[in-house]
C-alpha cells in the first residue's frame, strides 16, 4: 500500500468533515474534534492547516463552488450525490484559492478521492468537471500543461 501524503490525508479528512457538516449541521470546531477522535492516526499525519482551510472555505462558499460547474454539467446538481458534490466543491476551492498548488495535482486528488469515497465510475464524471473548471479558471497554467503533453507525445516510427 502506498503511503499517503499529509496533504492527501488533509483532503480526505476535509471530505469527511464536510459530509458531517452537511448531514449534522455542526460547527467547524465540533467537526474537527470529531475527526481527531475518530481518525486519530490519520489526523496526526494530516496537514492540519490545509484540512482546516478546506473545511472553512468550502463551507462558506459551497453553493458558489458547485455553481461554477453548472455550465459543464449534463445533469441537474440535485442528481449528484453529496460526497461527489463535496469533492467538486473542495476542488473548486483549491483551484480558486490555492494558486501554489498545481491544477493537475488538484484534478488528480479529486479523482483519487472520488475513487475512494464516490460511487463506482463517478471519478470519470468528477475528472471531466474539475478539468473543465481548471481550464477556465487557470487558462494559462492549463495551456502550458496541454502544450507539454503534446510535446511529450512522440510519433511512432513505422
Amino acid at each position: 500500500m502506498q503511503k499517503k501524503s499529509p496533504r492527501h490525508l488533509a483532503r480526505s479528512l476535509a471530505i469527511q468533515g464536510l459530509y458531517a457538516v452537511k448531514i449534522n449541521q455542526c460547527s467547524i470546531d465540533e467537526i474537527e474534534s470529531f475527526l481527531q477522535l475518530v481518525n486519530q492516526g490519520v489526523y496526526e499525519k494530516a496537514n492540519y492547516e490545509l484540512m482546516h482551510q478546506l473545511i472553512v472555505k468550502t463551507i462558506s462558499g459551497f453553493s458558489d463552488y458547485i455553481e461554477r460547474y453548472i455550465p459543464y454539467m449534463t445533469r441537474d446538481v440535485k442528481d449528484i450525490n453529496l460526497v461527489e458534490q463535496i469533492i467538486l466543491a473542495i476542488a473548486a476551492a483549491e483551484l480558486l484559492n490555492s494558486l501554489s498548488v498545481p491544477a493537475t495535482v488538484i484534478i488528480n486528488e479529486a479523482v483519487e478521492l472520488t475513487k475512494l469515497y464516490g460511487a463506482e465510475e463517478s471519478y470519470k464524471f468528477v475528472n471531466g468537471l474539475v478539468d473543465r473548471l481548471a481550464h477556465d479558471v487557470r487558462k494559462s497554467e492549463m495551456s502550458v500543461v496541454k502544450l507539454s503533453a503534446k510535446k511529450s507525445i512522440k510519433p511512432i516510427k513505422q
